[in-house]
């Protein structure tokens, strides 16, 4: 059943909410390292939508591969890859560095629904655009001060992925939220267990091993499927503002808890950033004309 635009903004607002827990339960982790905890992440993520996948579909599993747009099924291996950056780059960068980076999103939506839907690229679009470009590069020279230069390339990927797997779930219309979870849920533990068996092992303490698990249901199993169905009746531009729950709270989270204080640097680059997506948002908001493509 698709939701209404209420429910459907309440259902994005709690997922960014539920996203932001995130850098804590990382933080959280004592002894594992991030290729350890993506294994148990991903797992954790695939017992929570598996089932879920199995009972609305147990009169006819096999429908769930013919049903499933390509579009779809890319965006999970997508989301599956950015799961893998987001805890690759907390390992060597603060939280509020990712997640201010990761505001860059609706920007990358906008570039990638350009290229992919053919829909126009707004001025105001260029205008946020080259605003929050000053805003990177004054985020990138904190980081290269701070020696994480080569991380600012994973921290980098991920607003355009997300941009990215935005784009694709728009480009393939209705379909089950649950499935591209499920896809990247298996992406991510897959891809972290081979690099773990090849390194560090999975000789974790049982601490570790359930806050791992946990991550990976509570924060991608059971909001990520909300979120995609919640996102079907919100405007992009309302969707972009409500996540900004998940940007703003996460820096809160672990400064209180482990007293991480990001960089001035880091604070006036991510302002810089959200102003140029908060103007953006809003500007569309109050744009009443229908959306244009390059074909009219």
């Amino acid at each position: 059943m698709a939701p209404t635009r209420r429910r459907g903004a309440l259902a994005v607002l709690a997922a960014g909410v539920v996203f932001s827990f995130g850098g804590l339960f990382f933080r959280a982790a004592d002894d594992i390292d991030a290729w350890q905890y993506l294994t148990f992440r991903g797992l954790g993520a695939v017992l929570v939508v598996a089932p879920i996948v199995w009972w609305q579909n147990r009169q006819d599993l096999g429908g769930v591969a013919r049903r499933l747009a390509w579009q779809h099924a890319a965006a999970g291996v997508l989301l599956g890859t950015m799961m893998i950056s987001f805890i690759v780059a907390l390992s060597h960068a603060d939280v509020a560095f990712v997640l201010l980076f990761q505001a860059l999103a609706p920007l990358g939506a906008a570039i990638f629904s350009w290229l992919i839907l053919r829909e126009v690229f707004e001025r105001n679009a260029i205008i946020a655009s080259s605003a929050a470009i000053v805003g990177v590069a004054v985020m990138v020279s904190s980081g290269l001060e701070t020696g994480i230069g080569w991380a600012i390339l994973i921290v980098g990927f991920i607003p355009l992925g997300l941009g990215m797997y935005s784009t694709l779930i728009r480009a393939g219309g209705e379909g089950d939220p649950v499935v591209p979870v499920l896809i990247a849920g298996g992406v991510c533990g897959t891809g972290a267990a081979l690099v773990a068996a090849f390194g560090s092992g999975f000789d974790v303490s049982g601490r570790d091993l359930v806050i791992g698990l946990l991550a990976g249901a509570l924060l991608i199993g059971m909001p990520l499927p909300f979120f995609n169905w919640g996102q079907q009746a919100v405007p992009a531009p309302d969707g972009s503002l409500l996540l900004m729950s998940e940007i703003v709270l996460g820096p809160v989270w672990v400064w209180w808890a482990y007293d991480e204080t990001p960089s001035n640097a880091t604070l006036v680059g991510g302002a810089v950033i959200l102003a140029a997506v908060v103007w953006l948002t809003q500007r569309a908001h109050h744009t009443d004309a229908p959306l244009r493509t390059s074909r009219g």
